[in-house]
């Protein structure tokens, strides 16, 4: 009995009849409006944490420039997109930064000799996935102010990339 039930569980497993999780049945289907403002402010969060890591751990003076640009212009970005919703009179999401940004901000941490190297790729990568987001949005979304929001941002977030493909790393950073 016990082999038929798991031979069972496993064909609706296969077939997809799998029950819903309970964080599937808890949380609620956002908005393309939301899940915009969701991603674009986690990715901002992160820009700013790497940032400030950086600045602690890079000996290299072109990272440490950079990075001090990261949190200059997110920050500001930040600020700008609570102004934006604020006027389109959409609430604030609340913000958490996902499992593999955390995984980054973790490893950046730890990160020693190859720091600059590990913090540059993950610039790289984070610049190139909030220019797709931005473009997205703008080709896709409904809102016309948050459309002109990332219209307004685009620009920056692309030569924040250029700049990130133009770093190289050393092999030093502090302890």
């Amino acid at each position: 009995m016990k082999r038929f039930l798991i031979a069972v569980a496993a064909l609706l497993v296969a077939a997809g009849f799998a029950a819903p999780s309970f964080a599937q049945l808890a949380t609620p289907k956002l908005t393309a409006d939301e899940a915009f403002i969701r991603e674009l402010s986690a990715s901002g969060i992160f820009e700013i944490q790497a940032a400030y890591i950086a600045l602690q751990k890079s000996n290299n003076e072109e990272v440490r420039q950079f990075a001090k640009k990261m949190a200059e212009d997110h920050s500001a970005a930040d600020a700008k997109l609570k102004e934006t919703l604020a006027q389109a009179n959409l609430k604030e999401p609340e913000i958490k930064i996902d499992g593999p940004r955390l995984q980054k901000l973790d490893y950046l941490k730890v990160a020693d000799r190859d720091f600059d190297r590990q913090y540059i790729q993950s610039e790289r990568e984070a610049h190139r996935d909030t220019v797709k987001l931005l473009e997205n949005y703008i080709q896709r979304g409904d809102n016309a102010q948050l459309k002109q929001f990332a219209t307004n941002l685009l620009p920056t977030i692309k030569h924040h990339l250029e700049m990130a493909d133009t770093l190289r790393p050393r092999e030093s950073a502090r302890r």
